[in-house]
């Protein structure tokens, strides 16, 4: 492949590349714009090696907007997770498209990508945010890199906005007995339980059948999940899914009092369920078979996930737990509370269905780094009486003991 540059009003490389497939005629490519030789040759070289290595000498001219209507149509055939989805979805239609949509794929720049960001700074919206819409574009962009429609990534060399932590809310086990409290005979009590007890994912503990529950043994096999699926007019429908890694599907086991209640509540269901008669529907999985659920509206239907998540801020701010606590925070609490307790990680990461063991003492060393503290206070608090006490029975055997050995020795 042979190419040259020239100056114009600005520096400019032309170069050929090959035949036309169909009608055999020549074929240049040219760019402009360049300050100097130097930047042009640099430019001619960089695109013959990326043809060289396959890439498309001259590609279709796609505007960004077309591009992601199929981005995104490939991401939910290969079965992205609805939730995933969905967010995807509202970072392309209200913040990329609306701001560069109409622009050709090829000749998005870094400027582009911050006009985008810019505009949502603007706007209000919480560096976190921008950084996902960010993320979006970027994996959209790759996808496109690999099409061979662009040569560069545009979006890395766009710095990812600075994000600020906020200090975590979560629960302590007094605020947690304090809201399971507030729930009681309430719609949300079993939900909320299941979640204090178990740790679960909002999406699994909906998506929990009495299939999956031994009332004997006390435990519950967590297989699937239960999420609002986005459809492509208006409106979205809730379905059952898979979870999100093999290692998700496992089997937990409830404390005595948490069983106690579930027992409970299934003598509860199904007397409500007989009198209901025809009026009760158990909602159908993916194979078309009935799912009798532990956690459902009054009638065998599915509780709607968003539902669960604003019922509980409102019962968690009755409770007292702090306003910022989310749904989530239960799931943090619990594996922070078995952490501190001393339970291995391993446990902690196969009860909370974690991808590794790794990750979970990672994200709760803070837990683990306590624990070591509180087995050496439960050590002295068992112990100190029994060494300091002469009244202790114990204490004065030791003493008694220690008193004969002296003897003996004499």
């Amino acid at each position: 492949m042979k190419g040259h540059v020239r100056k114009r009003r600005t520096w400019e490389f032309m170069v050929d590349v090959g035949p036309h497939p169909v009608t055999g005629g020549r074929r240049q490519k040219s760019k402009s714009g360049f300050a100097s030789r130097k930047e042009a040759e640099s430019a001619l070289y960089e695109f013959i090696r990326y043809v060289d290595g396959g890439g498309d000498p001259c590609p279709q001219r796609v505007r960004l907007a077309t591009y992601l209507d199929g981005w995104l149509e490939y991401q939910r055939a290969r079965g992205i997770r609805p939730r995933t989805l969905e967010v995807y979805e509202g970072y392309v239609r209200r913040e990329i498209v609306p701001t560069i949509g109409g622009l050709e794929v090829a000749k998005l720049r870094p400027g582009h990508v911050r006009a985008v960001l810019t505009r949502m700074q603007q706007r209000g919206l919480s560096a976190a945010t921008i950084a996902q819409a960010r993320v979006v574009l970027s994996s959209a962009l790759r996808q496109a890199l690999d099409d061979g429609l662009i040569t560069l990534n545009p979006v890395a060399a766009v710095k990812r906005p600075r994000i600020r932590r906020a200090e975590p809310h979560w629960p302590t086990m007094i605020q947690l007995a304090a809201l399971l409290e507030t729930s009681k005979e309430t719609l949300w009590e079993v939900p909320i339980l299941l979640g204090t007890v178990t740790g679960a994912r909002r999406s699994e503990i909906l998506g929990i059948s009495w299939e999956d529950v031994d009332l004997q043994t006390g435990t519950i096999f967590i297989r699937r999940g239960l999420q609002r699926m986005p459809l492509s007019e208006s409106g979205d429908r809730i379905v059952f899914t898979p979870l999100k890694t093999k290692r998700a599907n496992r089997l937990v086991r409830l404390p005595s009092f948490a069983l106690d209640r579930i027992r409970g509540h299934r003598r509860e269901q199904l007397e409500h369920r007989s009198a209901l008669g025809p009026g009760w529907h158990d909602p159908l999985d993916e194979r078309g078979e009935p799912v009798a659920l532990v956690c459902e509206r009054g009638d065998g239907s599915f509780l709607h996930p968003d539902s669960f998540t604003h019922s509980f801020k409102r019962l968690a701010r009755q409770a007292g737990l702090h306003p910022s606590t989310r749904l989530h925070d239960v799931r943090h609490a619990v594996a922070t509370e078995l952490g501190r307790r001393g339970v291995h990680s391993v446990i902690v990461s196969r009860s909370l269905g974690h991808a590794s063991p790794a990750f979970t003492a990672a994200v709760y060393q803070h837990a683990w780094q306590e624990g070591p503290y509180e087995v050496a206070e439960a050590l002295e608090e068992a112990l100190a009486p029994c060494l300091t006490s002469v009244g202790n029975p114990l204490a004065r055997e030791a003493l008694d003991w220690t008193g004969e050995q002296t003897s003996i020795a004499n």
